[in-house]
């Protein structure tokens, strides 16, 4: 398929899809400017931060631990299961992710939270999280409905990193991140649908996994974006993906590898300009043995800047990779309706829901 013929971003699912892809950058810095406000009466000793939630919901917090993490002196966890670890006490600063609010895994872990008496404070839509909050008053960040929960999560992270930027968790200026996101907005514009493959990135690579299984190397801050880009080439391009990161596939993922597998594989490299010169010499090799020796089809995008930068416009990339990945394979990048399925037929969430909205004396 042609990717630049102008026709196949006519479908309306298409379309759709493409303005929330457009308006994420200024989701993000809404949202900044909205959490701004939100106030937290916080423990003098706060010791760690945790996220809770799963899905798109919960590479917020995984986003927002490696954009952060040379402005910050504490650690930040992503907690992505039903329950709350029993070595967080009251130390630790709770953040509640869900998009829906309805999100069974996040509202039973945020429940025990609450009963262990964490600070904490939501950023959601709506639903049962929303209904909660207000009766518990608990702090919330409202992100605008309509998104799809995957594409909210720009939304969402200028929420999260503006929250904790207030309280002084992290130790960044709303210039620097409004900086990023300009920069970021500039490789938006060189990715986007009217921009030809031969220079752009994200249609090549678009081109060079499709139709593949695709192994996604990071390292450092952009371990996080290439789980984002997995997890999009699942639910956008309904493909099959594995993200990996440097130096810990030195030890083992390599040896894996087979000339056999050439016709089926794919690689994408997500790369630093100032790369640890350990990474850049072993990145090097991978790019060799796999693509000389082997036969895989590489890609690469490289980035530079601040870490912010990097993340912000790299994601943006990814995210159009996916978009164009969809589009080759004719589907539809809104519908999941296996993850619906799957997630209907789990009785047990349902349930979990309903105790807790009868226990906090709410509707659901």
């Amino acid at each position: 398929m042609n990717l630049d013929e102008p026709t196949i971003y006519e479908k309306s699912e298409v379309r759709e899809f493409l303005v929330q892809l457009r308006t994420g950058l200024d989701g993000f810095l809404e949202c900044m400017s909205s959490a701004e406000h939100i106030s937290l009466n916080l423990h003098p000793n706060i010791s760690s931060v945790v996220f809770l939630g799963v899905g798109g919901s919960g590479i917020v917090g995984d986003l927002l631990s490696d954009i952060t993490a040379k402005y910050r002196d504490l650690p930040i966890i992503c907690h992505k299961d039903y329950s709350f670890p029993s070595y967080l006490t009251r130390g630790t600063l709770v953040v509640a992710v869900s998009y829906s609010g309805n999100t069974a895994e996040t509202l039973s872990a945020m429940v025990k939270a609450y009963d262990v008496g964490s600070p904490m404070f939501a950023i959601t839509s709506g639903g049962l999280m929303e209904k909660i909050c207000k009766k518990l008053g608990i702090p919330i960040v409202k992100i605008r409905t309509g998104l799809l929960p995957r594409m909210a999560v720009p939304h969402m992270l200028g929420a999260a990193v503006s929250v904790l930027a207030n309280v002084g968790i992290i130790n960044t200026s709303f210039n620097e991140l409004r900086n990023a996101v300009e920069r970021a907005k500039r490789t938006q514009e060189s990715v986007e649908v009217h921009v030809e493959t031969e220079s752009n990135i994200a249609k090549q690579v678009a081109n060079n996994i499709c139709n593949k299984t695709a192994f996604i190397y990071s390292y450092g801050p952009l371990s996080s974006v290439g789980y984002r880009l997995k997890c999009q080439l699942n639910e956008n391009a309904k493909m099959l993906a594995v993200n990996q990161c440097l130096p810990e596939i030195l030890h083992n993922d390599i040896e894996g590898w087979d000339p056999a597998a050439a016709n089926c594989l794919a690689a994408v490299m997500l790369r630093c300009k100032d790369e640890h010169p350990a990474i850049k010499e072993a990145l090097d090799n991978m790019e060799t043995i796999l693509g000389e020796r082997f036969g895989i089809a590489i890609s690469k995008i490289v980035s530079e800047g601040d870490d912010a930068t990097k993340i912000l416009s790299t994601m943006v990339i990814c995210d159009y990779v996916s978009l164009y990945a969809a589009i080759m394979k004719g589907v539809d990048p809104a519908r999941v309706d296996r993850i619906k399925l799957m997630r209907e037929g789990i009785v047990s969430n349902a349930k979990l829901l309903e105790q807790v909205a009868r226990r906090f004396g709410v509707e659901h």
